[in-house]
């Protein structure tokens, strides 16, 4: 397959993502092994070794984490990787998806990589049909969605892999809901290998795709026509951390209005593992009896920051309200301790 169009795929991972980050390696690559003109795609990938918010176990680790990386760098040699290691400065994936978005001129699709994310085999086919479906019918500005999981909300249905769509959604406040959660392949909480992933999408013959005319998507494998990012359509400069997505969805929203267009590839799955066991390793006092779910959401710092996130989501349109920053979290993590 020879592609037309230029594709950046970037993807940002924190050092304590390592363990995880191949197996997204890995669906990228094999979405790229019936590409002729792998230049046309660009994998870039941004290794954060930062210890502002967390630190790893040892020095020794993160030592042996930056030989995983030049040992992944060697297996694929074509990916570009930028490092960040500043540790009296924070950079969030916030902060990354909104400098992938700029390179916009450079390329006819953005796709927001996630380290715990699968990336289907058909990508490249599937958006090649897209783009020249969607330049025949005059639409420019786009995001495209592949099938997901059942989600916890029925406004998620749109969005949902027919194979998956009507089954029930295990919401884990229960023994009994969890070990159902992280045990049905429909769940979101389940952990799905690539192989899984292939024999779904190996079912489909002829594609589902349906357009909606409002922004609806999470952040993970998300696909965007780079015309869509020509507008200034992106993430806040506000937005430091949780709600990339979210406020990337309200600017799509500002910017596009009743011309907003995206479509929805159904019956072509990729895969969010949004508790792989791997997800979360090497972090300093650490509780190893939490899911890597729950880890990070139980220490003091996350929570604090996640309320100043969050809070800032809420004040970014039509609003004189005043946002808060680092030094805010700062101070509110010394007044916590």
């Amino acid at each position: 397959m020879k592609l037309n169009n230029k594709y950046i795929i970037g993807c940002h991972v924190m050092f304590y993502e390592i363990d995880i980050v191949e197996e997204y390696l890995e669906s990228v690559h094999l979405a790229l092994e019936e590409v002729e003109n792998k230049d046309n795609v660009k994998v870039e990938m941004m290794w954060n070794l930062s210890q502002y918010f967390e630190e790893a176990e040892t020095t020794t680790k993160l030592y042996e984490i930056r030989n995983r990386i030049e040992s992944l760098s060697m297996k694929y040699h074509y990916i570009v990787n930028k490092f960040y290691d500043q540790n009296d400065k924070p950079y969030t994936m916030a902060d990354y998806r909104r400098e992938l978005n700029n390179q916009c001129n450079e390329c006819d699709y953005v796709i927001w990589g996630e380290s715990d994310c699968l990336m289907p085999r058909q990508m490249f086919g599937v958006l090649e049909q897209l783009m020249e479906h969607s330049t025949q019918q005059g639409i420019h500005r786009f995001i495209a969605t592949f099938g997901i999981r059942k989600m916890w909300d029925e406004s998620w249905r749109v969005l949902e892999h027919p194979e998956f769509t009507n089954k029930p959604y295990y919401s884990m406040d229960t023994p009994e809901d969890t070990k159902l959660a992280e045990s049905s392949p429909w769940s979101i909480r389940y952990t799905m290998s690539q192989k899984e992933m292939d024999e779904v999408n190996a079912k489909t013959t002829d594609l589902d795709v349906e357009m909606i005319a409002y922004p609806k998507f999470d952040g993970s494998g998300l696909v965007i026509s780079s015309d869509l990012l020509r507008t200034g359509a992106n993430i806040p400069p506000a937005v430091y951390m949780n709600g990339d997505d979210s406020s990337f969805l309200e600017s799509c929203r500002l910017h596009m209005g009743e011309n907003y267009r995206q479509f929805v590839i159904k019956n072509i799955l990729k895969v969010h593992n949004r508790t792989h066991p791997k997800k979360r390793r090497y972090v300093v006092n650490e509780d190893e009896t939490l899911t890597s779910h729950k880890k990070r959401g139980k220490k003091v710092w996350y929570k604090t920051f996640n309320d100043i996130s969050k809070g800032n989501l809420g004040k970014l349109f039509y609003s004189q309200e005043r946002f808060a920053n680092y030094k805010d979290f700062q101070q509110a993590l010394g007044k916590k301790k």
